[in-house]
């Protein structure tokens, strides 16, 4: 009773295998079409690039929700994102109260060259943290 026949074991196993090739296709064809996307980290980082003030990760969060409208992108996957750019030195965050902005750090470089020639930047504190040959310029409060 428990035995199946040559054939009709040879046929379901030929079912299975035919039933898991156009599934194997279709993540194919996802995979080509998310190819050409940008990942969140891409699209957060050149929206950091694109603006010099400091931006809340909600604030964030909206306009790539405006500008991408066929993408899910929640406020907390942006947060998380942005938190692994600051770890990566990418990103720098700034913290007021209980409000946290983020800034790239190609706009934040550039806001401390402009205070050190005396350009009109609102630098509130800038500590300098001598590492190797390197400095390190971590900027509290700042709105270039």
């Amino acid at each position: 009773m428990g035995q199946e026949s040559p054939k009709k074991a040879a046929a379901t196993s030929a079912t299975k295998t035919a039933s898991k090739k156009p599934a194997a296709k279709a993540s194919s064809a996802n995979a080509s079409m998310t190819a050409t996307k940008p990942t969140l980290v891409d699209l957060i980082r050149s929206h950091l690039e694109q603006r010099s003030e400091p931006r809340s990760a909600a604030g964030i969060s909206s306009t790539l929700t405006q500008a991408h409208p066929d993408r899910s992108i929640k406020t907390t996957v942006v947060r998380t994102t942005l938190e692994g750019l600051v770890a990566q030195s990418h990103a720098h965050r700034t913290k007021q109260g209980s409000s946290v902005s983020y800034t790239a750090a190609a706009a934040l470089a550039a806001c401390c060259r402009r205070a050190a020639a005396g350009g009109s930047s609102q630098l509130s504190r800038v500590i300098v943290i001598p590492e190797g040959a390197d400095a390190v310029k971590r900027v509290v409060g700042a709105s270039c």
